[in-house]
């Protein structure tokens, strides 16, 4: 049986890209903090890259959003991108 870790890695790489991290978590059977966790995970094993490409909060400061936990320390959301790298035998 495949270990939740590598199923989440699997569900990621097979979105072609897109994905939502809730359902992810879902589907593998884990809390949504638990998927996150397992993402930095792969990020720190470069399977995976998170990339910051923007931010949706205004230069004014926060909209009042329902977000909470930025991962940037950010006052609100950031849209982040996560790509699968090739794995290296």
């Amino acid at each position: 049986m495949t270990s939740p870790l590598r199923r989440v890695l699997a569900e990621i790489t097979s979105s072609r890209g897109e994905f939502n991290l809730d359902q992810v978590a879902r589907t593998v059977g884990v809390s949504a903090d638990e998927a996150r966790a397992m993402v930095d995970y792969w990020t720190r094993k470069k399977r995976l890259s998170v990339e910051r490409i923007g931010s949706g909060c205004p230069s004014t400061g926060c909209g009042g959003c329902t977000a909470s936990g930025c991962p940037t320390g950010e006052s609100g959301p950031v849209l982040l991108a996560i790509t699968p790298r090739p794995q290296r035998d």
